[in-house]
């Protein structure tokens, strides 16, 4: 593939040769050419002796791709992405186990060619064509990047394309582009740009545009698979256009069909979370919150500690692990409708996580409140037994809140696809 593509940039430039004759440039003297191409500009060919270029001072054409984004790429992709929102990371810190709101925050945050989180991935591509001198000197060139950033999960997910030119000079010729994605296993991807190719814009402004991929993996079933990139580039010089390509790799991730009612797919490499905000759950959340702030001799879904999801995912085993926390003697779980209407007992760990189901004489009940509007840990008040002794927490919390907590558990094992035994962790936020 390597000797593929070295060929194929040496025949893209050796056919610019003569279509770039036309271009004008600034007069100078002919200059000797070396017999080595100067080092560091990408895949270069030698321009024509006889040619008006060469008489001027250009002595190769050279096309650059591939590697980390440059600090003027990630500049101009910054402003460029502007009115799509800023970058979580330039609000606040953003943890970087956990997926971004906006996939192309990934790139905006790191210089890598390829950045993942469990469920997310944006991939900056950089792109340069030069016209050197005989010494080296950069005469007309132009230096762009393709970036591709998405949100998987589920069968189907569409990948935003994004073009630009970072920096040009005024003499370097417009330029064509058009993208494909060959997404290998059971992954189909497609074309950018309805198939064809589009002109990048002048430096400032951005291409926009989408691929689609749907993943097909078996039910039960398991595999990788990876976008795989080809670029087509023609260079509008008068005369004959000038036409050049380039493939690059996307991220592999594990697409499955383990988990809820369809396939989707991940990046395995991040640790899957659960996030729970205390304005939405209110109490649940607390209670987790509490545990993992409060329990000294228990796993409590921290990244240092995780749970993990249940190989036995039966639903009526769910159940007997639920009634071992909650019901069974010796303490019965006390729920008082005059202490919280609707009180239900929520435990923690999950009964779905392997780590659930702790026998109840083991256990610390609490009553979370609500003070002023606001929920929170210092308010928790304890009812029973002892948090430095506790493998477990019994909370008073509503039947609904509750439900919906462990809805949103369920939604989560499936955007995030997390399969039977593998860890998570839980993440309570406002």
């Amino acid at each position: 593939m390597k000797r593929l593509r070295t060929l194929i940039a040496a025949i893209a430039a050796l056919v610019l040769t003569t279509a770039l004759m036309v271009l004008s440039t600034s007069p100078a003297a002919a200059v000797a050419v070396t017999r080595a191409a100067p080092p560091g500009h990408g895949t270069c060919t030698a321009i024509d002796p006889g040619s008006p270029l060469r008489r001027q001072g250009a002595a190769w054409f050279c096309f650059k791709a591939g590697g980390p984004a440059t600090a003027r790429d990630l500049a101009a992709m910054h402003r460029l992405t502007g009115a799509h929102g800023p970058a979580t990371a330039r609000g606040a810190a953003r943890d970087p186990a956990v997926d971004p709101a906006n996939p192309l925050d990934l790139c905006m945050e790191n210089a890598k060619e390829v950045n993942t989180s469990r469920s997310t991935y944006c991939v900056q591509h950089p792109i340069g064509y030069r016209i050197l001198g005989a010494d080296g000197t950069v005469g007309e060139h132009a230096e762009g990047v393709v970036v591709t950033s998405a949100r998987v999960g589920i069968s189907e997910w569409k990948e935003e394309v994004r073009a630009a030119i970072t920096q040009s000079t005024p003499k370097m010729p417009t330029m064509m582009i058009g993208l494909r994605s060959d997404c290998t296993g059971p992954c189909t991807g497609g074309a950018a740009f309805g198939g064809g190719q589009a002109p990048l814009p002048a430096v400032g402004r951005e291409l926009l545009t989408s691929i689609a991929y749907k993943t097909t993996v078996v039910k039960g079933g398991e595999a990788r698979s990876q976008p795989l990139y080809h670029m087509t580039g023609t260079i509008l010089t008068p005369g004959t256009p000038v036409n050049t390509s380039d493939n690059w790799q996307g991220p592999l991730l594990r697409c499955d069909n383990k988990v809820g009612n369809g396939p989707g797919c991940a990046d395995d490499r991040h640790m899957a979370n659960v996030t729970f905000h205390k304005s939405r759950y209110r109490a649940a959340a607390v209670t987790y919150e509490w545990a993992q702030k409060t329990l000294k001799s228990a796993v409590t879904g921290t990244k240092v500690n995780p749970l993990h999801r249940d190989p036995n995912s039966d639903e009526s085993w769910t159940d007997t692990k639920r009634r071992r926390t909650c019901k069974n003697l010796p303490y019965p779980f006390p729920t008082d409708p005059l202490l919280v209407p609707g009180d239900s007992c929520d435990e923690f760990p999950f009964a779905r996580s392997f780590e659930g189901g702790k026998p109840n004489d083991l256990c610390v009940d609490i009553l979370p409140k609500e003070v002023g509007g606001v929920w929170d840990v210092a308010n928790v008040r304890v009812m029973r037994g002892n948090p430095d002794t506790a493998a477990c927490v019994r909370s008073h919390v509503t039947l609904k809140d509750n439900t919906d907590a462990g809805n949103e558990l369920s939604q989560a094992t499936t955007s995030a696809r997390i399969l039977d035994g593998e860890a998570y962790f839980v993440i309570v936020d406002d």
